[in-house]
């Protein structure tokens, strides 16, 4: 009985064994068990550890949809991207991965595909899909081959990241390209810029119109301007767009307000004209009526005034009559039915006069009266004598005759004997003369109704003995013979009246052969019996092995979730032992009952110890939420994870609970630890952008002429710089950066000498002036030509050359030698003036030895 609950390891209520399992499983003979494990196991690491052992493409990317636990998404994930880049044995063949590819759209995929694939192919593929911008500046910069690193350069977009490119890029043809594509995004911005200033130049007037009052022009002035909007309305932004929206709808709002105000205007002259003319038409007719036609032509007169009605009314729809019209048509409405009401009153008391004296009385004054009107003659009074007829007294069973004439009207004789019968009890005890009466009154409905019975029922219950007969020789099944025999005797009740006697002789023929054939239904319910029994039997049974199985359990060490499955089964083995007697079956039905509750109990007992350590592991979960370090907090919820698989099995029910909230708890968890990981992550983005702006202004310092000035914002640049930390930023900038501070501190080192420079050019700049000079100046001349490195006049070669034998040597013998200082000591010892030539020889010379010019 217990061997289904047996199960293969990957099977096996321990998660752990199920992990081992999946390990074991080849990914080609054993696809559909991993399938079923990725699909629907409950432990999170066996759907992972099978996911990444599936070979099917469709089957992962719906475990990726559908999974809710991250880690089994991201197995999948892992493994369609290590089938796609073909990192791993199984994977499809190049042909097959180059169309998947080029049908994908998941960024992570491609971007794994264009780092790892080994096939330079499928790399090229994945880039030309690619659309992450900094993702294809990595590429451009790094990719092992210039074909793939071209490729990514060409889809790059940011105009950004393209003038980085061509600064950092390791190919010319890279460079070059990044160059080019900068220039022509940098012209396509700038063009899309000026049509951006038109479109929301565009967009300020049509809010300008909105604004303005309505004129002749307003309507052709907003079709022009809608007319342009709509050739440029797909480049505006969705806010710009929602502003001309709502600009447009304000000014066809004021056009149709003018509109609609003008229509009003319109129907509202109309209307009451369409009043005053009804008013007017009803009051003339009222006043010029003829005399003779309140008697001869009511009937126009009734037609004219709810013609003129209906023209107030229709009139009054379309535009409301101020209240004191209302009231005064309304006035002369009630005058004209009045007065239509006395013409009509008075026709009729022709013949009357003294209802003609009093109507005469009510025709208001200023207005003709009517032909019978004239000549009147007081009326004569008559007083009529009163008679009053007395009311019989009414029966005190009132109730009772009512019920009997509503049986006898509605044709139930049956019914209505028995109600017959209880007044005649009643008027031979209380002798009701009022209840015989109406009961005499009665007798000829009954005995109609007695006749009909007997002439419409008895013809009935002859056909329904025959059809008893018939069933006594038929060959149907027992249920249904016994359900025909219901049947007939249904219909035999529903012809009987309460008088038995004249049915009795018709009734002992239709109970006789309803006897006979009721016989081979009482075979087939003795063999119900018998199955009843039978299965009552099994129902004993069923108790005395659970009873057994009961008996036989070492509780310390049981197999609780076989014994739930027992449990769960055992209701529906029983139920399906059926039919049963019922009164039979009460007592195995309450041994039944007692052995599930003591398999409750236990189970009880034992849920209640496994949901107390599953619930503390789950307190741990929540408290671990209030750990100041998240990483230290993350190692613990790895740790309970591993103790939570651990814990004794409980049935689906309460495990889906606890793993709800356990899995609520770690989520929670996790979520803080990405959430602060990606806080970290953006916080290095900004200084990673802070330190390229950084870069950017060090650079600008070093391509800038050297001065004073200059040096200055060197020296603040450089102390951007080097707030930050080189290790924490990206490889190439760090690289970019060593190189630029070495540069600028190197600049910075020959600050002194620069001044020293600069001293020197002040001081030449210093020197008297004349218009030729002496041989001392032309030999400092050549003197500062010579320490420069610079050429001298073709005239002056040969004092050049004298001082460069009889000078030169003995100051580069002195130690430290420099030229800028011996050039100080030569014009320090210069006291003569000099021409403007010498001094343009001098500066170009100093030109030359400026410190940080190279």
């Amino acid at each position: 009985m217990f061997g289904r609950f047996l199960k293969p390891r990957w099977q096996h209520s321990n998660p752990d064994m199920r992990l081992k399992a999946v390990e074991q499983l080849s990914p080609v003979d054993d696809e559909a068990t991993l399938a079923r494990l990725a699909r629907g196991d409950s432990n999170s690491l066996v759907r992972a550890a099978a996911s990444g052992r599936i070979m099917d493409f469709s089957l992962l990317d719906e475990i990726h949809q559908r999974d809710e636990e991250p880690s089994v998404r991201e197995a999948a994930s892992m493994r369609i991207m290590a089938l796609l880049a073909g990192t791993v044995d199984g994977a499809p063949n190049s042909e097959t991965r180059l169309r998947l590819i080029r049908l994908t759209g998941n960024r992570e995929a491609l971007g794994f595909i264009a780092r790892n694939s080994p096939d330079e192919m499928c790399q090229q593929a994945a880039i030309e899909r690619l659309d992450d911008d900094n993702l294809l500046f990595e590429l451009a910069l790094e990719s092992r081959t210039e074909t793939l690193r071209l490729e990514a350069a060409q889809q790059l977009r940011s105009l950004s990241l393209l003038k980085r490119l061509s600064r950092e890029g390791r190919d010319k043809r890279v460079t070059r390209l990044a160059r080019e594509q900068a220039k022509a995004l940098q012209e396509k911005i700038q063009l899309e810029e000026a049509e951006s200033a038109r479109v929301v130049q565009l967009a300020d007037r049509l809010e300008q119109h909105a604004r303005r009052s309505v004129d002749a022009l307003y309507g052709p002035r907003l079709e022009q301007l809608e007319q342009q909007w709509q050739d440029s309305s797909n480049r505006a932004t969705p806010d710009l767009a929602e502003r001309v929206q709502q600009a447009l709808q304000q000014c066809r709002h004021q056009l149709a307000t003018l509109q609609e105000e003008n229509h009003r205007q319109a129907l509202a002259d109309t209307a009451r004209a369409e009043r005053e003319a009804a008013a007017h038409n009803l009051y003339q007719l009222l006043s010029q009526s003829d005399p003779q036609a309140w008697e001869d032509q009511l009937g126009e007169l009734r037609s004219a005034l709810a013609t003129q009605k209906r023209r107030w009314d229709s009139a009054n729809e379309q535009a409301p009559a101020p209240d004191n019209d209302k009231l005064a048509f309304e006035d002369l409405v009630s005058a004209f039915e009045r007065m239509l009401n006395l013409a009509a009153d008075i026709l009729e008391a022709r013949d009357d006069p003294a209802r003609l004296h009093s109507l005469a009385a009510e025709w208001p004054t200023g207005y003709p009266k009517p032909p019978l009107l004239t000549a009147l003659v007081p009326p004569a009074r008559e007083e009529k004598p009163s008679t009053a007829r007395a009311r019989p007294a009414p029966s005190p069973h009132q109730g009772l005759l009512v019920a009997l004439k509503r049986e006898l009207r509605d044709g139930n004789l049956r019914h209505a004997n028995r109600l017959w019968h209880k007044a005649q009890a009643i008027i031979d005890e209380q002798g009701d003369p009022a209840l015989a009466s109406q009961l005499k009154k009665l007798e000829a409905r009954r005995a109609e109704l007695q006749d009909w019975h007997r002439f419409a029922a008895e013809p009935k219950k002859v056909s329904l003995c025959e059809s008893m007969e018939t069933l006594a020789d038929s060959s149907m099944d027992a249920p249904q013979l016994a359900s025909a025999i219901q049947a007939l005797h249904d219909e035999w009740r529903a012809l009987m009246s309460s008088d038995q006697d004249e049915d009795q002789a018709l009734w002992d023929r239709f109970k006789a052969a309803s006897d006979r054939a009721y016989e081979p239904c009482q075979a087939h319910f003795a063999e119900q019996d018998a199955l009843r029994q039978s299965n009552l039997e099994k129902r004993r049974q069923l108790c005395e092995q659970l009873e057994q199985f009961i008996d036989a359990q070492d509780w310390s060490q049981a197999d609780w979730q076989g014994i739930w499955q027992i449990r769960q089964q055992a209701p529906k083995d029983w139920k399906a032992i059926q039919p049963v007697r019922f009164t039979h079956a009460r007592e195995v039905q309450k041994r039944f009952s007692a052995i599930l509750s003591g398999l409750d109990e236990r189970l009880k007992d034992y849920i209640e110890g496994a949901e107390t350590s599953r619930q503390a592991l789950i307190t741990q979960a929540k408290n671990l939420a209030e750990l100041n370090d998240v990483g230290e907090a993350t190692r613990q919820a790895q740790q309970l994870q591993k103790q939570w698989r651990d814990t004794p099995w409980l049935p689906p029910a309460q495990h889906r609970a606890g793993q709800k909230k356990f899995k609520k708890a770690m989520d929670a968890l996790f979520a803080e630890r990405n959430r602060q990981h990606a806080e970290r992550k953006a916080e290095q983005e900004t200084r990673s952008q802070e330190a390229q702006g950084a870069v950017t202004q060090l650079e600008s310092c070093l391509d800038a002429p050297f001065s004073r000035e200059g040096a200055h914002a060197l020296k603040e640049a450089l102390h951007a710089l080097e707030q930050f930390n080189s290790s924490a930023l990206p490889q190439s900038l760090s690289r970019q950066a060593q190189q630029l501070r070495r540069r600028a501190r190197e600049r910075l080192d020959r600050l002194t000498e620069w001044e020293h420079w600069q001293a020197l050019q002040q001081t030449v700049e210093s020197l008297s002036e004349v218009n030729e000079c002496g041989d001392e100046s032309l030999t400092l001349a050549v003197a500062f030509e010579a320490l420069a490195g610079v050429p001298s006049p073709e005239a002056e070669r040969q004092r050049r050359l004298q001082w460069q034998l009889e000078k030169l040597p003995s100051a580069m013998k002195q130690q430290e030698f420099s030229a800028l200082d011996e050039m100080a000591r030569l014009l320090k010892d210069h006291d003569q003036p000099v021409s403007v030539a010498v001094r343009n020889r001098l500066h170009q010379a100093l030109a030359v030895l400026e410190p940080g010019s190279e």
